[in-house]
C-alpha cells in the first residue's frame, strides 16, 4: 500500500488510487453505496444545522444519519492554507484513536470512513465520516444562557470532569478540548448520560501524561469557556467549575494544588491568546 504505512484496523478495507485513498468499515459497504459516498464524491450530503469550524452536512441512509466532517485549519492558518493539508494520514490517525478510546470505555461516535484525496495545486483534502449520535447536543449549546436549569447544568460539569479525568488517565491529550467537542444525550430516565468526545484530530497519546501537559490542557478548556461566559454566550457558576474539578480529582488536597496549577497556566497563556484573537478579528 503506497499511502497507508500501517496495517488497517480489523473490520476496515482500503480503496486506493493515484489521487487518494478511502478507508471504510467493511460492514458499511452497502450503506456507503446507498448514500453515494466514495473517494471522489460526497454523495447525497445535505445540511443539518451542525457546525464545527464550518457547517457539517449529513448523509441519510436506511441505517441512520452519517456526519461528514471536512478538515479545515483553525486560527490564522485557515487564511493561508484553507482546507489543504500536507499530511494525508490525519483522518486515519483519528480513526485509530477513536477505536482505541472506545476499547478503553470512552464514548466516541463510530467512524464509518476516512478519506484523503489530492487537492488541485498542492496538498490534500481530508474528510471523516461518522455515525450521528441521535438526540445528542453538544456541550456548547447546553451551556448557552437559559439552555438548561441549574441542576441539569451541574450534572453536565460532573460528567465532563469524569470524562476528562479518564482521558488523562489513559494518557490521551485532546488537542481541541472544549465544550462543543463533547456530546450529551438524555438517558431513558431523563438524566444526562456520559458524554461522547468529538474531533480527535491532532490529539496525542502521552504515557505517562506529565502535570505540565495536563494543566495546559485543562487551562485551554477553561480559557474557551471563560471567553464565552465573559461575552454573555455561556452561563455557569463557580460552583459548576468546582463540580468539574471534584469529578476530575476526588482528593481534596490534590484538587487544591491542581486548581492552583491550572489557574497559573490559564493566566500565563491568556495574553498570547488575546493577541491571536485580535489578529483573527483583524
Amino acid at each position: 500500500m503506497r499511502g497507508i504505512a500501517e496495517p488497517l484496523p480489523e473490520g476496515f478495507e482500503l480503496r486506493e488510487e493515484a489521487h487518494g485513498w478511502l478507508v471504510s468499515r467493511t460492514d458499511a459497504a452497502a450503506e456507503l453505496a446507498q448514500v453515494g459516498f466514495t473517494l471522489d464524491s460526497d454523495g447525497a450530503a445535505t445540511s443539518a444545522g451542525l457546525a464545527g469550524r464550518k457547517s457539517m452536512p449529513v448523509l441519510r441512509s436506511s441505517r441512520g444519519e452519517l456526519v461528514l466532517r471536512r478538515f479545515t485549519h483553525g486560527g490564522l492558518l485557515r487564511w493561508l492554507t484553507g482546507a489543504r493539508f500536507s499530511d494525508p494520514q490525519r483522518p486515519l490517525r483519528e480513526l485509530r484513536d477513536s477505536l482505541k478510546l472506545a476499547q478503553a470505555g470512552v464514548r466516541t461516535p463510530e467512524v464509518v470512513a476516512a478519506r484523503a484525496r489530492r487537492a488541485s495545486g498542492w496538498g490534500w483534502e481530508l474528510a471523516l465520516l461518522t455515525r450521528r449520535v441521535d438526540g445528542a447536543r453538544d456541550g456548547g449549546a447546553l451551556l448557552e444562557r437559559g439552555a438548561l436549569p441549574a441542576r441539569e447544568r451541574a450534572r453536565l460539569f460532573t460528567l465532563a470532569g469524569t470524562l476528562v479525568r479518564r482521558l488523562h488517565e489513559l494518557g490521551f491529550l485532546h488537542a481541541d478540548l472544549h465544550p462543543k467537542n463533547l456530546l450529551f444525550r438524555r438517558e431513558p430516565d431523563g438524566e444526562w448520560g456520559a458524554p461522547w468526545v468529538l474531533d480527535l484530530d491532532r490529539s496525542r497519546w502521552l504515557v505517562p501524561l506529565e502535570a505540565r501537559e495536563r494543566d495546559s490542557n485543562l487551562a485551554r478548556l477553561l480559557r474557551y469557556a471563560e471567553r464565552r461566559r465573559a461575552s454573555g454566550q455561556f452561563e455557569y457558576s463557580r460552583a459548576d467549575l468546582l463540580r468539574f474539578l471534584a469529578a476530575y480529582e476526588p482528593r481534596r488536597a490534590t484538587r487544591r494544588e491542581l486548581a492552583s496549577a491550572v489557574v497559573k497556566a490559564y493566566a500565563g497563556s491568556l495574553r498570547w491568546h488575546r493577541l491571536g484573537w485580535q489578529a483573527e478579528r483583524a
